[in-house]
């Protein structure tokens, strides 16, 4: 089913409630980011998600429910896809101070978002997350890393964020939240 499909299926129900896919590899900060949306706080103490958590948050006139799934090789293999169905958008949530792991992380990229047919025309949100920390690479670096300049055909960003200082995470879910508008707007 096309995003456009879904969206017109959501706007014939009236509602506002739009399913969003967290992905990324384990200790990427997914959790933490959620949270951080959610309270507005940084926690030290989030636990390591070991299957998936759906939250929900608001950003405007639109109410975002996160599918959370973990991001342990075994959940990537037999979660990850299934539970792309009927995301409106897709956050992937890299770890910009673990570039030993970025290889992975674009191997995962690929072959569960830019390369599933069931993310076609769904925006797509590249976190450089813990651009806190002094190891911490550019997202430009992180970008050439996972080899977003031969993405073609897709909408997606990638932006720096730090889930513990609060640094850019609502203005990276905005980016998410206006390309998921400016669909329904065509309608």
């Amino acid at each position: 089913m096309s995003f456009i499909s879904r969206l017109k299926r959501r706007m014939q129900k009236k509602r506002r409630h739009i399913k969003v896919a967290w992905l990324g590899l384990d200790r990427a900060g997914k959790t933490t980011l959620i949270r951080r949306l959610i309270t507005g706080e940084f926690s030290a103490a989030d636990h390591r998600t070991m299957g998936m958590d759906v939250n929900e948050f608001e950003l405007g006139e639109i109410k975002f429910v996160a599918w959370d799934i973990g991001g342990q090789k075994t959940f990537r293999d037999n979660l990850w896809s299934s539970y792309m169905a009927g995301s409106m958008g897709v956050v992937f949530v890299v770890d910009s101070a673990d570039p030993p792991r970025f290889p992975e992380a674009k191997e995962e990229l690929w072959k569960h978002v830019i390369n599933n047919p069931m993310v076609e025309d769904i925006p797509i949100l590249i976190l450089a997350n813990k651009q806190d920390l002094p190891t911490a690479v550019s997202p430009g670096a992180v970008a050439r890393a996972l080899d977003l300049h031969k993405v073609q055909g897709q909408s997606y960003s990638i932006m720096p964020t730090s889930a513990k200082t609060g640094f850019n995470v609502e203005a990276a879910l905005d980016w998410l939240k206006q390309r998921i508008l400016t669909k329904i707007k065509q309608l």
